[in-house]
Parts: structure tokens; sequence; C-alpha cells
């Protein structure tokens, strides 16, 4: 019985799928024979329209036309929208509602939207008989829903560059100029960090893209900036709370700042030559420009005010953990609460290749350091500079290459990534912690055993004065 059960599953399965394949057939043959070629238009002949998340109800004008009403089949039409969860459509258009011969219907669609993103209307053709065979129409609208302007967004973006400003301007007060000096005489490790910045972590974001988001280009693309965009004022705390070589930090990310303007250019080169063949890519040279300014400007105001106010120096590194920490949090918090719509968007794979982007890039940054002979202190830096991952300037990328419904879509890449390269620097800070590793090793960190001591001038009774230091 089993037997003969196994040996007609086959022609079964077979014959399942030869009646599946010709009701497709004949539901596709039947179009037109309803209606005739009914076909439907929108404003202005456009095959997109781009809506704004609102309470209110907006509208879409269609127009459904050449309509054969000579069959005498009794139907009418349904417009509806393919994804509910973005935006809802109920418009039903009966027969009577058309006019002329051959017949049209031209009208304004309510619409209420719900979420961000993209969707689409289309007409279905609907018999009013039982088991009549349901039409589509051959032209689908675009609907593309963006969110609202919110002023809270500005000034989180002027609030947080000036945090980040003012972060710069408390590392250079407390740098060591002859270590910088000694730096920048002797780049190699910089060369390093640039190497592992530009070189590296883009092409590890073109094979983690590859790997886990090969049907969605725009999220690849969007992974592909955050590796590429220097690391910026937070890699710089890390480094400082790792007892890393700041000075070394602070001298990457500026030269890495400055060399964007050349490596964005010539990567995005390469990409529209050899990999998004059909995307429109822009460089913003002027943000970049600016923010590679303003970040050079305010080191170089913090060593000024170091020089003219060396008072200053002491109460500034005293303070500068816990201030930076608290700055850090802020903007942390800030673009959490900012960006929190762009949360929904977040998917398995979404998250796999962000938490592997810094994981990957700080394990191959750090192996590649001590490969080439460089101190644990330097290894350490060069792979915090390399692995900390920037959210500011991809989300600007993104803004400048695509519209604002699609660079909202891909916003939680960048956003996902900088924040689990944080917590990533939150673990190796707690093991190093724990195993009483987090300590300077080297000479190369902040040299602030001067900076921290303070003298007091006493005069005795015979009147010579003797400095005490405490």
């Amino acid at each position: 019985m089993n037997q003969v059960a196994t040996v007609n599953r086959p022609w079964k399965i077979f014959i399942l799928l030869l009646c599946l394949a010709k009701s497709v057939e004949k539901v596709q043959g039947q179009y037109g024979q309803v209606a005739g070629a009914w076909n439907i238009s929108y404003e202005g002949g456009a095959t997109e329209q781009q809506l704004t998340i609102s309470d209110e109800m907006q509208y879409v004008n269609i127009t459904i036309s050449n309509v054969d009403l000579s069959t005498g089949i009794e139907f009418h039409f349904e417009v509806h929208a393919d994804n509910p969860k973005l935006v809802l459509v109920e418009k039903r258009v009966e027969l009577n509602e058309l006019q002329g011969s051959p017949a049209s219907w031209q009208g304004a669609v309510p619409v209420q939207t719900r979420r961000f993103g993209f969707t689409y209307l289309y007409v279905t053709l609907h018999p009013n008989t039982t088991g009549g065979i349901v039409e589509r129409s051959p032209a689908d609208l675009t609907l593309s829903v963006a969110r609202k302007e919110r002023l809270d967004e500005k000034i989180f973006s002027y609030t947080a560059a000036s945090l980040l400003l003012l972060m710069f301007l408390n590392l250079g007060g407390v740098l060591d100029l002859q270590r910088l000096k000694e730096i920048f005489l002797r780049p190699v490790a910089v060369l390093i960090g640039f190497c592992t910045s530009y070189l590296l972590m883009p092409a590890l974001a073109l094979a983690l893209g590859f790997c886990f988001l090969p049907a969605q280009p725009d999220l690849h693309l969007a992974l592909f900036f955050t590796a590429l965009s220097p690391s910026g004022g937070l890699a710089n705390i890390c480094c400082l709370f790792l007892k890393g070589n700041v000075n070394l930090s602070i001298a990457t990310t500026t030269i890495n700042s400055l060399m964007s303007l050349v490596m964005f250019p010539l990567w995005i080169l390469i990409l529209t030559q050899c990999i998004f063949i059909n995307t429109e890519l822009d460089v913003p040279f002027a943000d970049l420009a600016i923010s590679a300014a303003a970040l050079i400007s305010a080191i170089a105001l913090g060593i000024v005010l170091r020089l003219l106010l060396p008072k200053t120096t002491n109460l500034i590194f005293r303070f500068l953990k816990p201030f930076c920490a608290c700055l850090s949090l802020a903007l942390i918090g800030m673009t959490i609460g900012i960006n929190a719509f762009a949360f929904k968007e977040l998917t398995i794979w979404i998250f796999l290749a962000a938490v592997f982007l810094p994981i990957i890039g700080y394990l191959l940054a750090f192996g590649i350091s001590k490969l080439l002979r460089c101190s644990a202190t330097d290894s350490l830096t060069i792979s915090i500079e390399t692995s900390v991952l920037n959210m500011t300037v991809p989300i600007v990328l993104l803004q400048h290459s695509f519209d604002e419904v699609r660079s909202d879509l891909t916003l939680i890449v960048p956003i996902t990534a900088a924040l689990l390269s944080l917590v990533m620097m939150l673990a190796i800070y707690g093991i190093r912690r724990i195993f009483g590793l987090n300590k300077a090793v080297e000479e190369d960190t902040l040299n602030s055993k001067v900076e921290l001591i303070e003298y007091l001038e006493v005069e005795d009774n015979n009147g010579r004065v003797t400095s005490l230091k405490f």
C-alpha cells in the first residue's frame, strides 16, 4: 500500500503543477474581456508621487479610461495600496459613475499615511457576479511616504556638532606637542591607521554587504559609507579611556578627515564604474571641508589656549574623562531619540553586517599593526581609530545620494553600526578593567604627569622661597 502511494505521489505533484500553470495562464488571459483594454493614469502622467506622514487625509488624482461597457457585465473598480502598513486606501468606483464612450472616471482618491517608505497604488476590476475574474490595472503608481521635517532634528544637528567641537577643543588643550611632533616626523603609525581606515574597512564593508545584503543595494551602499567615514571624536574619547596613544589618535583623526576630500571621490568613482553602476553618487565636498576645517580649528584653539593659559591645562585634564564621557552619552542618547523611527527597519541581516564590521575591523587592524612592529599602545590606538564608526558623515553622504525617503530607510545601517562599535569599546574596556590591563603600558599616552603637579611657593622666616609640589 505504501509503495502504491509512493509511486502515485510524483504524478499527483505533476498534475497539481499543471493545473496551477493552467489557472495562472487563464487569469492572465482574461484581462480585457470584462471591460475591454481599460487603463489607468495618474496626474500629469507621473509614475511616482510623494506624500508625507500626517493625520490629515491626502489625495491622489487618478483616471480610469478606455472602459468598454458593451459587454453587459456588471462590475466595479477598487483602488488598493500594496502595503497597508504604510498607507491605507479605501476607494470603490461604481459602474454608474463612469461617463462617456468609451467610458472613463476621474477623481481624487483619499490616502491615509501611516509610516514612511515606498508602496504602490493600483486599481482592480471586480465583476459583481460570483466567480468572476478579478483584473488588475497594467500600470501602478509608486507612493513615497516621507517624514515631516522636524525642528528637533535641526537642533540635534547643530547641538551634536557643537559638542564634538567642544571635545576636540578640550583634547587640543592637553596634547603633548613634543610627542605630536615625533608622530608627524615618523608617521608610520599614522600611515597604518590611514590604510586600515580607507582600504581595509571599505573592502570589508563590500564583502559583508555581498554576504548579508546582496538584494538590498541601498543598504549595501550605506554600510560602505559607514566604513569609509573617518572615526571622529568618539574614537579619541575611547582611546583616552582605554589608555591608548591619544596624540596618535588625534593625529590620525585629523589626517583621515583631511584625506576624506581625496578618498571619497576616488572610492565613489570606483564604485560607480564597477559595483553600483546605475547609482548616481554625489560627494558633499562642502560638508567634508567644513567638518575638517572645524576639527583642525578646534584642536588648534585648544593648543593656543594651553600655551597662553597653561594653568587651565591642569583643570582641563582633571575633568577631561568625566566631561567627555558625559558629552558622549549625551550624543548617543540624542542620536537614539531623534532617529528612533529608523529602528523599525532593523532586520537580522542588517544587525549581523553592522556587528561584524567593527569586530572584524578591530581584529584585522590590531593584527596588521603588530605585524608591522607597532607598539602595543599604538596597535590598540590604530584598531580603535579603525573600528569606532562614525554615523554623522555617512548620514550626510546618504542624504546627498538618495531622496528623502530612501535616505531615511538606510539610516538604520550607520546608526546601528556606530552604536555597536561603541558597545564593543565598552566591552573591551570592561575586560581590561577586570583583568587589570587598562593601564598605560608605554609612555605614549597623554603626558599628564607634569600637568597634574601643582607648585606652591612658601617663604620662611629668613626670606627664602621654597617650592613645594603636591
